[in-house]
């Protein structure tokens, strides 16, 4: 059986190859994805099981181009690997930039993913996809 670091390798393989077999393979039936923001942003919720997990990955193939997806660090800790990194992507909406570090939270159970967390700058992508701007202050 993987380490829960190999299985978070893996699944970010996967997620670089969109080969959707691998990232699947690794995710348990009852896995839960959190993205943390507001309903406007189409993929933000918490998605249950594994046919939830898909929609997640379709709402995110369909309302953004990704230009650039870094994992800069992975952190085991026993049952957990904590992620950071960089990603760039574009509205298809808007054709607006959206660019932020994030960082994620992966559980492992056994070799599978059974929760993946994602942290980011939820309040920039509002902006970007409304095309507001941030006061300087």
């Amino acid at each position: 059986m993987m380490t829960p670091l190999e299985t978070a390798q893996t699944w970010y393989a996967g997620v670089h190859e969109g080969d959707f077999d691998k990232l699947f393979g690794v995710m348990a039936e009852d896995c839960t994805i959190e993205f943390y923001g507001p309903s406007v942003i189409p993929f933000a919720g918490i998605f249950r099981g594994k046919e939830k997990c898909k929609i997640f990955f379709g709402h995110v193939g369909n309302d953004v181009d990704i230009e650039t997806f870094r994992q800069d660090e992975f952190i085991a800790e026993r049952d957990k690997v904590a992620v950071t990194g960089h990603l760039r992507m574009v509205l298809k909406a808007t054709g607006r930039l959206y660019a932020a570090d994030y960082a994620h939270i992966l559980t492992i159970r056994d070799g599978q993913v059974i929760r993946f967390r994602d942290f980011q700058d939820s309040a920039q992508a509002v902006h970007v996809a409304f095309d507001l701007t941030t006061p300087e202050r």
